[in-house]
């Protein structure tokens, strides 16, 4: 698996974004991201490379609770919402803040030639939650090594 590092130096994308509600259009089938529904993001800030829209959607759903990651940062795994089933954390809670890791889908039957998705390292900490927004360490230590 990718170090904290790597991962920044793979993505293509790298935003803040908050949860706005689930998307009009349906999850994608046939990936290991499978989900019935897909969650629409407003971009908050982009830390690397271009997004010029103001949302962002992809495969997920919404959930009631928050998945603080409960490792130390820089993380090296992803959060538990992640550890089981498909090894990737699908969930998110509406008004809450992600960093999102992103680049186009290249992991077989994840999201192969898709738009930007988070989805594209199993295991790998590429859609966690924050808290504090900008202030949170996560987003701090990814923030520090974006912007040198």
């Amino acid at each position: 698996m990718p170090s904290a590092q790597e991962l920044i130096e793979r993505a293509e994308v790298i935003v803040r974004a908050r949860v706005a509600g689930l998307s009009d259009t349906p999850g994608r089938d046939g990936v290991m991201a499978e989900s019935s529904t897909q969650v629409r993001f407003d971009v908050l800030e982009v830390l690397k490379g271009q997004h010029g829209a103001s949302t962002i959607e992809f495969n997920g759903t919404l959930t009631e609770r928050d998945d603080p990651n409960d490792r130390p940062v820089p993380y090296g795994f992803i959060r538990p919402g992640g550890r089981s089933g498909n090894c990737f954390a699908l969930g998110y809670r509406r008004g809450a803040e992600y960093l999102l890791l992103l680049r186009r889908g290249e992991y077989p039957l994840v999201a192969a030639g898709a738009d930007l998705t988070p989805y594209w390292s199993p295991l790998a900490p590429t859609n966690e939650q924050l808290f504090g927004g900008a202030s949170d360490e996560w987003f701090a230590w990814v923030a520090r090594r974006v912007r040198p």
